[in-house]
């Protein structure tokens, strides 16, 4: 079993919304964590080249740190991108909740949509009253899972949640979820050692 951080509590995650994606709305990795470390967190690393981020937080709030991170990739790289921020725990949470992973779903195809106000969950509960032919729909405490066999760009069930939400919402694949958790001990682990 892998050890908690006693620093663990303070690692957060940065999810930017829409960037690097078809050549529009740059945001390169490596400035991303040169950003993070100006803005004083530590042990900034990046997940792939989608606006994944993982940095010890040293007990900024996650609203102020998304703030911070926003306005600084607007004045750095001139890209304008909503950033949610969450803490390890309510990733941890969000891995927990959910129901519709088994062996039977690709991971690739099981897409996690995290919202980023609480009042978010309620506008799509309404989504839980449609069909959705082949596709899954189960909505957590900070997220709403989706299984699209076909992919995102085939699925009407995950552009549904898109549009309901537009920029509240960010959403990744369940193989980048536990990429991150695995991040979040990473950086963890590192910030124990800097102690």
């Amino acid at each position: 079993m892998a050890r908690i951080s006693r620093d663990r509590d303070d690692v957060h995650i940065a999810l930017l919304r829409g960037v690097n994606v078809g050549g529009s709305k740059k945001v390169p990795m490596l400035e991303l964590r040169e950003l993070a470390r100006s803005l004083g967190f530590g042990n900034p690393r990046t997940l792939l080249n989608s606006g994944n981020l993982v940095y010890a937080a040293h007990g900024r709030p996650t609203e102020e740190a998304a703030i911070a991170l926003e306005q600084g990739i607007l004045q750095r790289m001139k890209v304008s991108t909503r950033v949610l921020v969450i803490t390890a725990a309510e990733l941890d949470r969000i891995i927990e909740e959910n129901t519709i992973d088994d062996d039977d779903v690709d991971p690739s195809c099981l897409f996690v949509s995290i919202w980023r106000e609480m009042y978010d969950r309620q506008a799509l509960l309404a989504l839980l009253e449609q069909e959705w032919g082949e596709e899954t729909l189960h909505i957590g405490s900070r997220a709403a899972y989706q299984h699209a066999p076909d992919g995102a760009s085939e699925s009407e069930l995950v552009l549904a949640v898109a549009k309901l939400l537009d920029d509240r919402v960010t959403a990744r694949n369940w193989n980048t979820i536990g990429k991150l958790q695995a991040l979040v001990e990473d950086v963890a682990a590192a910030a124990n050692e800097d102690a």
